[in-house]
């Protein structure tokens, strides 16, 4: 795309195509903004830091060169570009090209309508325009389109085993995707034909033990037994063993097209391999079955007003249950069996009974354990080898089952739960996951302790604990919320040092709502070594060139303020016998109120947690991971409302969840066909 003088005809018609399409206004002023103040070092022949605006599409804003046009709005936005040597635009041009801006990013992350595929991607949900999700209420509700979700691991050997008795030693069919970000994400998997194998074997194994002499049901049992069934019985037979395997496996009887099916499929293999071979394919062929291994958000009936249609009360029991469960729930079937589940407050009433059921172990919820374990992350501990600190002990499962039991104490009070997660001063040290009775009874009855674990605490080495002395206070400015506790610091280190990059980018993403890209390929990320020279310092010397700070302004400056603990997370004072500087600085975010310096990362935290945009960051993850993808603007009205159901519940996260299973969001899906899932 050409832009410089004179302005290429085909350009400002690409330009005034794509202010069309996203309501925007007329593009000229945007086109003499690019001309005036850009294109003397990036056009093609110039392309300063590698940036062209010739080979940037204006009607590919947020399509094919989203992540050139994100650079440009960032310079532009951060007041980068123009250079301070340059002539400098006024505000009202440089809002409206912003405007212009955000208007084709926005056009392009509709349901239904996303120009880019990371718009799917968990590592890219930031890229969502926080603005159209918070900034204004929508008339309704914009769903995504009806989905089918692979199984995750978890349910898949959960439920499984529970089919028969004696079935162990399941192969490991499904999988998870590797990095950072939340794993059970719809658009992220698929069966293959290296899942196939593996699941086709697990499901020889569970039909052979359905059908065997132990087999729970006496259908199944007979039809793959030795005892003779009379001819003039078989069909019968054969019929209830199909009914059987469906209702064991699916939890419903088969359709009368699928009974037919299943049943010529035992036919055909008993003919070849007896009656005992047939039965253990028939049931087989009903492991394998989609409805097994997928979930099904189709929607049923007729779409309303706006083209969207509810999930059938079978769907929306299975969406609930995987939600918060990695097993069907008996309680959201018989809600749905006396039409409880049939309005958004009949759901909202299920999940609350299900969650204050719940309330008194949180360890019997994983999947609410789980949600913060892939959010804060603190759990890669354990993955992050150390070899022990001179005079102290490094064990990383003790580390995480302590914080997680001060983060349990906090989840189960719910009361401001994400202010006090990233404030609180007070921590368990050395006692097992549970309630605090429970923990306080385990101290009485273990005794002394002797080791010197608690030194990874910066505990005195000669401290000694008892149950009234749990959770341990630690002085103000010592430790502040799980991002200064141990295992989070050395869950994001690494194995000889700290990573200050890792845990800004953190910062960034998960309470800010920015995004960083990853490393570029063939970059070296090593922090080189110096005697008697700061970690920080050295940081600094190895991303201060301009190919890499573009990218490290964005975490270096969050990151630092971690520096006050060393890479077992113990607080210190002192880093190549220097005194340590802790400070840092928040900027480059669109919340221009939250821009300030910090002296450490106590009263970053301490800020942080009482920001209303970072409780929204907060809420836009929880979606993510309640619902199995990212949001877009069509979800705006359901976000608003789960934020506000936290808040004015006090800071309840179970209020969030509630609110959030209960949205529209949640329980609609784009009819087929339907040309109502981007705003008009």
């Amino acid at each position: 795309m050409r832009l410089a003088p004179p302005l290429a005809l085909a350009a400002l018609a690409a330009l005034a195509a794509l202010a069309a399409l996203a309501g925007a206004a007329p593009l000229d002023p945007a086109g003499a903004y690019f001309e005036r103040h850009c294109m003397e070092c990036h056009d093609d022949e110039t392309a300063k830091g590698g940036l062209s605006l010739e080979a940037l599409d204006a009607a590919a804003v947020a399509g094919a060169d989203l992540e050139g046009w994100r650079m440009v709005r960032d310079a532009i936005r951060h007041g980068e570009m123009p250079p301070a040597d340059e002539p400098q635009p006024g505000a009202a041009e440089t809002g409206a090209v912003l405007a212009w801006l955000r208007e084709g990013f926005v056009a392009g992350q509709w349901p239904g309508a996303l120009a880019n595929p990371k718009f799917e991607e968990a590592a890219f949900g930031n890229y969502i325009d926080h603005d159209a999700l918070f900034g204004e209420r929508r008339d309704r509700v914009y769903p995504s389109p009806p989905r089918l979700w692979r199984v995750r691991p978890d349910i898949y050997q959960t439920v499984v085993p529970r089919l028969g008795e004696r079935i162990g030693g399941l192969a490991n069919g499904l999988s998870y995707a590797g990095g950072s970000d939340f794993k059970d994400y719809s658009t992220a998997y698929f069966i293959d034909e290296a899942s196939v194998a593996p699941l086709l074997g697990n499901a020889k194994r569970v039909a052979g033990a359905l059908v065997g002499e132990h087999g729970k049901d006496r259908a199944l049992r007979e039809l793959g037994g030795e005892g003779a069934i009379g001819a003039e019985a078989v069909g019968e037979a054969v019929g209830e063993a199909v009914e059987a395997a469906f209702r064991r496996v699916l939890g419903r009887a088969p359709t009368e097209a699928e009974a037919v099916a299943h049943a010529a499929l035992f036919e055909s293999a008993s003919a070849a391999g007896g009656r005992a071979v047939g039965a253990r394919t028939m049931v087989a062929a009903v492991l394998m079955h989609p409805e097994f291994l997928f979930r099904s958000e189709l929607g049923e009936g007729v779409p309303d007003v706006f083209g969207r249609v509810r999930l059938a009360p079978r769907e929306i029991v299975f969406a609930l249950s995987f939600a918060l469960a990695d097993a069907p729930v008996a309680d959201f079937f018989a809600a749905a069996e006396r039409g409880g589940l049939a309005d958004s407050a009949g759901v909202a009433a299920a999940v609350r009974r299900q969650l204050e059921g719940e309330r008194r172990d949180l360890g019997k919820n994983p999947r609410l354990l789980a949600f913060f374990r892939e959010y804060f992350g603190y759990t890669a501990a354990t993955e992050v080898f150390k070899d022990a600190p001179p005079g102290g002990e490094h064990d990383p499962a003790r580390l995480v089952a302590d914080l997680e039991m001060t983060l349990c104490e906090i989840v189960l009070e719910d009361r401001e739960v994400l202010r006090r997660l990233l404030t609180t001063r007070e921590f368990y040290v050395d006692t097992s996951y549970g309630r605090k009775a429970q923990a306080d009874e385990l101290v009485r009855r273990g005794g002394e302790k002797r080791d010197m674990y608690h030194t990874a605490f910066s505990l005195p080495r000669d401290w000694r604990w008892s149950a009234h002395l749990q959770p341990v206070r630690f002085p103000e400015g010592d430790r502040a919320g799980v991002l200064t506790h141990p295992a989070w610091l050395a869950a994001w280190s690494g194995n000889f040092d700290n990573h200050p990059v890792q845990r800004g980018r953190w910062v960034r993403t998960h309470l800010l709502g920015g995004a960083v890209p990853d490393v570029p390929i063939g970059v070296d990320a090593r922090v080189p070594e110096h005697e008697g020279v700061s970690f920080r310092e050295r940081l600094r010397g190895a991303t201060e060139a301009a190919e890499c700070w573009r990218c490290h302004r964005d975490m270096d400056p969050l990151g630092v303020a971690f520096e006050r603990y060393d890479h077992y997370g113990r607080y210190q004072v002192l880093d190549a016998a220097q005194p340590v500087d802790a400070s840092a600085r928040v900027d480059r975010t669109p919340e221009a109120a939250l821009h300030r310096e910090f002296s450490g990362p106590a009263e970053m935290m301490d800020f942080l947690a009482g920001q209303e945009y970072v409780e929204q960051v907060f809420t836009r993850h929880a979606f993510r991971f309640f619902l199995g993808r990212n949001e877009t603007p069509g979800d705006a009205n359901a976000l608003q409302d789960a934020h506000r159901a936290y808040r004015e519940a006090g800071g309840s996260f179970m209020a969030l969840v509630v609110s959030l299973l209960s949205s529209d969001s949640f329980l609609l899906r784009a009819a087929p066909e339907s040309s109502n899932t981007k705003e008009p």
